[in-house]
Parts: structure tokens; sequence; C-alpha cells
């Protein structure tokens, strides 16, 4: 009887699954020894940890690399090689150092915060892009409350309920942390037409944060007297309430004790100029920051004045300012001109302003300009735009609803006599009632060096009627040029125009090399005659791919590229592994990690296989 038992199926089965696991567990063993015998399994745990650390390279170099979001948890691909990198991968706390609320759930959350130790975290969370139940919002506050003494990194969006209740609960000492970010993101308000402010009180970190170099606030009303303020290289204030703007004085105290301040965004944050219409006085205080480079400046014309005219900013390489006009003669913006223009090129800058887009709308005036020769040129299309505000030296927008006809070219012909464009080799300018000939006239003389030209739109007409006329008693206009291209314009009645003007820098002396036509719909028979009198001419190419035209930066997306701006000012600063001013939610789709059980297929130690699975 005992012995048909021991025959019977199931203790085959048993007996077999036995001797299985055993072969198993042995060939397990046999795997471990061989691969010790590897030479890299000489190296020691923790240079195995800094070779995996180079899998999470810093997030904008993959972003510039594949376009796309880093994903922090690349570095799990080694744990699945074998069994010795799986140990140093998932016992190595700041590989779990990178917590990010918003894909994680909350035990996954607890278990990476359990791996990290006592590593310096960075934290992230917005909680305005996925549903966060009561529960779920309770343990993220708690653990970022736990958790903060070895934090290094904070960064919150939410609607303006849920991030005031997260940072009432922050009333704890943040030693460690460098950076923080808190963004109020309330699109419900903001449907409503309200702009709802969180509120940043004296006792976030019970006032210490000793480390804390960079500091981003968004719709959050803080005091320019905050502790938080005095250690700073990286500033970014985004919309303060009417009641949070500084008064002068306060706002001079600040800035005189932020002298290490390297960047500084102030989007409305700066203080309110007196009415419009008000005699101001000449400042009788003025501070000199020595280390402050990029200066990016948003508000009304006036309150942009009354802050320029209080700084001296004798290493600044970078400046945006965007300002609205309240006047309708735009007296509020020429009183700005001169003030952007000393801080557009001074004599900290190696090389003079070489290129410049001039680009507007009746309501709007945009003039971009670059020490690099040609950077003008590489703007095809709205991406390029704002792609080239990162090399930009200085940038400076006005817009006025209610200016009078004409206004606009006033504002373009008084910043174009601000600035110093002795040295201009390229130049771009879109839009034809935008540059009439009057201001070719007035500027073209101070212009000997520029050799290329790019005309968008209608634009040509005037140019070309203006350098067709007959030779100065002072000599050709523009003597230096040699190309010109023409992008979507050259009509029927512009062809006659161009032939001369042509003809007429034959007869000056001063030909023209270079004539690009590929953007045009030029007729074949002008495309010939151009041919006779320019050595090459491109001719109109239906596959050239530009489309001819940008929209403005404010028409088109003012705030990309304000963002792209701050992306570039950080990876320029000399910080910590390029790390973004702005939060990463703000410049990419959101790319979502793992999610479910991630299968090891690593032979040597299955049961692993669960550790993983709080995804």
């Amino acid at each position: 009887m005992a012995s048909s038992v021991e025959d019977s199926p199931e203790c085959l089965r048993k007996a077999i699954d036995d001797e299985l696991e055993s072969l198993e567990k042995t060939a397990r063993t046999l795997k471990l020894r061989r691969n010790a015998l590897a030479p890299i399994s000489r190296l020691p745990p923790e240079t195995i940890a800094i070779i995996f650390s180079f899998l999470s390279l810093p997030r904008e170099y993959v972003r510039l690399l594949t376009a796309d979001k880093q994903d922090n948890l690349a570095w799990l691909r080694v744990s699945h090689v074998c069994h010795r990198w799986r140990e140093i991968a998932l016992n190595h706390p700041r590989f779990w150092s990178h917590v990010d609320f918003t894909t994680l759930t909350s035990a996954g959350a607890t278990e990476v915060l359990s791996r990290s130790k006592m590593a310096p975290l960075e934290l992230e969370a917005n909680l305005s892009c996925v549903h966060w139940g009561g529960d779920r919002l309770d343990a993220f506050r708690k653990q970022v409350a736990t958790h903060v003494s070895h934090t290094c990194r904070l960064s919150v969006a939410a609607d303006f309920a849920d991030l005031q209740s997260t940072i009432d609960q922050l009333a704890s000492p943040a030693p460690a942390l460098e950076w923080l970010s808190l963004v109020v993101e309330d699109e419900a308000h903001l449907r409503m037409g309200i702009s709802a402010n969180a509120f940043i009180p004296p006792t976030l970190f019970d006032g210490t944060a000793p480390r804390l170099s960079r500091l981003q606030l968004d719709h959050c009303d803080i005091s320019w007297t905050s502790p938080l303020f005095k250690d700073l290289r990286i500033l970014e204030l985004q919309t303060l309430s009417l009641h949070s703007r500084p008064g002068l004085g306060e706002w001079l105290d600040a800035m005189e004790q932020m002298l290490q301040l390297e960047t500084l965004v102030v989007n409305f944050a700066t203080p309110r100029a007196p009415p419009v219409g008000t005699s101001v006085s000449d400042p009788t205080r003025v501070i000199t920051h020595p280390s402050l480079t990029q200066l990016n400046l948003s508000a009304s014309a006036s309150d942009c004045t009354l802050a320029l005219s209080h700084l001296v900013l004798p290493a600044l390489i970078r400046l945006r300012v965007d300002v609205t006009s309240e006047l309708s003669g735009a007296d509020d913006v020429r009183a700005l001109i001169p003030y952007f223009s000393r801080n557009a090129h001074g004599p900290q800058d190696a090389e003079p302003l070489q290129s410049i887009l001039v680009s507007g709308e009746p309501s709007l005036t945009e003039v971009i300009v670059w020490t690099t020769a040609g950077a003008d040129m590489e703007v095809q299309n709205p991406v390029s735009l704002i792609g080239a505000t990162l090399s930009a030296r200085a940038i400076f927008t006005a817009s006025g609803h209610t200016w009078r006809f004409g206004t606009d070219v006033e504002i373009f012909d008084a910043t174009l006599a601000a600035l110093p464009l002795g040295s201009l080799n390229t130049l771009t300018v879109q839009n034809s009632s935008r540059f009439p000939e009057r201001l070719w006239l007035a500027h073209a003389p101070r212009w000997p060096l520029l050799e290329r030209v790019r005309l968008v739109g209608t634009v040509a007409k005037s140019f070309t009627t203006v350098l067709a006329k007959e030779t100065p008693s002072e000599g050709p206009l523009l003597p230096s040029l040699t190309k010109l291209s023409l992008l979507n314009t050259l009509h029927t009645g512009d062809t006659s125009n161009l032939l001369d003007m042509l003809t007429g820098r034959v007869e000056q002396g001063v030909p023209l090399e270079a004539l690009d036509l590929r953007a045009c719909e030029a007729p074949d028979r002008a495309v010939q005659l151009f041919g006779e009198i320019v050595v090459d001419v491109q001719g109109p190419d239906a596959g050239y791919r530009s489309t001819g035209w940008w929209p403005t930066l404010s028409n088109w997306s003012r705030d990309m590229g304000l963002l792209l701006f701050h992306r570039d000012v950080d990876e320029n600063d000399g910080g910590d592994e390029g790390e973004d001013v702005l939060s990463d939610d703000s410049l990419v789709l959101h790319h979502p990690w793992y999610h479910g059980y991630v299968n090891s297929g690593d032979e040597d130690d299955e049961d692993e296989d669960e550790e993983l699975a709080w995804w």
C-alpha cells in the first residue's frame, strides 16, 4: 500500500520538482561563482555604484539628446543583469533619492523613501495633474514633513488650497534644502477669472534653510524680508498679488542683501511705480549687483523703468524685458528704453552686438539682439524663434492695446537709436508697416558692416525703394551688404523695385553677391533677370522648409520663451547637474515611469521580483 502511494503521480511530480529546485539552486550557485571570475567583479561595490549612476544623466542632457524627460529609474536595468549588480542597485541609497509622488503610489513612495535611508532627497509632486484622494494627500504631506530634514530639492505644484495646506505643514528646519519650487496651478480658479495666491509664512522651515540657493515661487506671496532670500543665487518670483508687491525701500533693502544673486526673474513682483502721469524724481539710491548675470523682468513699462533705474549691473550678460504700456503715445515705454539699452550691452561684453531681429504688429514691438553674427538667420519657424532666445544677449518686447497709429514705429526708431549697433552684421525684419522707409534712411547709415539682410513679408518694398534711390553724398547705404533673403514676399509689383535696386547697387560699386528667393513665388522671367545682375540667385523652391513667417514671441508663446530662457540660464550657471529653475512638467509633456510589475529576467534571484512590484 505504501509503495503505491510513493508511486502516485503527485509524489513523482513532487520528487521531480524537488530535484529541479536543487538543480536550479546549484545552477545559481555556479552562475554566481562564474560571474565572480569576470574582470568587472573585481571592482568594489562603491565603484560599480558610481558607474551605475551615469545611467541617470542630468535631465537637461537627456532632453537635449533624446527630446524626452529623464527616466530617474533607468538605472534599474542594471539590476536585471546579475545577482551582485542587483544587490548593489537595490541597496544603494542614492539611487532611491529621487521621489516623484505624482507617478508613485503611496506604498511605492514609502518603499523608495525607506530604501533612500538618509541620502539627500529630491522630492517632487504635481498634485493638480491627477486626482488625489484625501488619504493620499495626507500621506504625501506627512512624508514630506518627515523627510524635510534631509531633502535637498523640493518641488510642489498644486491648486491653491492643496499647496497652501502643504506649505502650512512645513514648519521644521530644512538644513539640507538647496532648491525649492512652489507653484500654484489652479485651472478652476483661472476659468472663473480668479487668481488665487498661496502665502509663504515666515514660519516656513522655521525660517531655517541655510543652504537654499534657488527659489521659484509662482503665484505665491512672500515678503521680500523673508530669511529664505538671504543666500540665493537664483530667484524667480512670478505674479505677486497687488498687496504683496513690495515698496521701493523694502525691495532695495532686499536686493542689497542678495549681492551674490546670479539670476533674477521677477514678473509682476517688483515695486509698483507711481500712477501714470506722476512725475518721478531721479533715484537717490542705486544698488550695484556685482554677480547678477541674467535678468528677466516683466511688468508695466513704468514698473520696469523704476526697477532698472535703481540697479547697476556690471556683470549682466543676458537681459529680457517684457512690458505693457499704459499710455496711447507709449511715453512710458520711451522712458524705459535708455535703461534697457544701457543693460543690453556694456563693458563686460567681449563681443559687440552683431545680429538683430525686429518684429511686431500695430500694438506690439519686439527686438532681439545677439553678439553672434548670423544668430537671427537661424530663425526659420516658431520653434527656432523660441530656441534662438536662448543665446540672445537682450530681448525687448512692448505691447500697448491703446497705442495710437504709428506708435510702434516710433518705439522701433527709439530702440534702434539707443542700441550700439555699429558692428551689426546680420539683420532680420518682419512686417512692412512696422519698418517704413524713414526708418531705413535713419538707421542704415549707422550699419556700415551689415552684410546680410533677411526681409519677411512685404517689408522688402520699403527696403528696395530706399536702396534704389540716388547714392547719398556720403556714399552708398549699407556698403558691406552682400546677401539679401526674401521670405513670402516679392509679389508681381515688387519685381521692378528689386531690379532697380540690384542695378543701382552695381552702379554704386557695391553689388549684391547672393539673392535668396527660395521662399518666394517669383516668376521665372524675373528670376532670370535677377541672375543677370547677381552671381548667386536661389530661385523659388517648393520644397524649401521655411514658413517664411513666424508668430511673435508674445502672440505665439511668450511663456514658452520665458521657460526656455530660464532653462538655459540654469544650464550655464555652473550649478549642480543642470537642473531647471522651473519644474520639468512646465517644459515637457509628462512621461510616466514604470507601473505594474518590473520583471527582472534574472535567473539567479527570482523572488526579488516581488520587491519591485510596488509601482
